[in-house]
């Protein structure tokens, strides 16, 4: 009749006072048909693939209305439905002239060519190569460019414009100093922090050379937020060391030179 092989009901009872399944119960196929259980445990094999495995479903898929995948007529496996859902997307794929539009309208430059983007395998998840108006490449599908997303680097740029633009004196060069101390510490991990210490109350990231000094001496809060001038020590070891330096500003900008 249907490619549905049997038909489970499922037997409740309590745990906790929570309602929960206990085990299920073989029930009549025509019964399940009749009744239109939406909660029952359906097993079928599949109609368009055809491998004779055994997968299974629950009841209220094949009653719906908006479906048309999985129904009492015609049942089909994830892996078919998958399928089926890339045909659809490649047929109802964005216009390239469209795409082409909403990139340049934006001052950016769309790199790639229309052969190249309906040549690919799937569409709704092809990357185009983009250029931004300070000339960085990107690549972005366009279901993220259509959301809003744009170059990561320009973005990055803006925000950290944006956050010195109102600083001014110690402010400004404490944000500078920790803005590349953060930047030194997740490019150099390794070199900073060996052991693997965990920042926090017990450990902090320490300046050899405090940002202090560095201000009252204008040193570059590149150099003073530099993986050579970051070390992971204890708590109590930099709370003790305050303002001090454990290097002078010589050995500092001797280990600049030197690497």
């Amino acid at each position: 009749m249907y490619m549905i092989v049997d038909v489970w009901k499922p037997n409740f009872g309590k745990i906790d006072n929570k309602k929960c399944v206990m085990s299920y119960g073989l029930v009549d196929t025509d019964q399940f048909l009749i009744e239109k259980k939406t909660g029952w445990k359906v097993r079928y094999t599949c109609d368009v693939c055809c491998d004779g495995k055994i997968h299974t479903n629950r009841g209220g898929s094949l009653f719906g209305v908006t479906t048309k995948l999985n129904t009492i007529e015609k049942q089909t496996c994830r892996s078919c439905r998958s399928r089926f859902s890339e045909h659809e997307i490649k047929k109802t794929y964005i216009p390239f002239s469209k795409i082409k539009k909403s990139i340049e309208g934006s001052n950016y430059i769309l790199i790639n060519s229309e052969e190249e983007y309906m040549g690919s395998n799937n569409r709704s998840q092809y990357k185009h190569e983009i250029k931004c108006e300070n000339n960085h490449n990107l690549y972005d599908t366009w279901n993220n460019w259509s959301k809003g997303k744009r170059c990561r680097l320009c973005y990055e740029t803006n925000k950290f414009n944006n956050a010195v633009k109102y600083k001014n004196g110690w402010e400004r060069y404490k944000f500078l100093v920790w803005y590349y101390t953060e930047k030194s510490y997740k490019k150099h991990y390794k070199h900073i922090n060996p052991n693997n210490l965990k920042r926090g109350k017990e450990y902090h990231l320490d300046h050899k050379y405090s940002l202090y000094e560095g201000f009252l001496n204008n040193v570059s809060p590149k150099i003073v937020g530099g993986y050579n001038n970051l070390d992971v020590i204890t708590r109590n070891e930099n709370l003790k060391k305050h303002k001090s330096c454990s290097i002078s500003l010589n050995e500092l900008v001797m280990y600049e030179k030197v690497n």
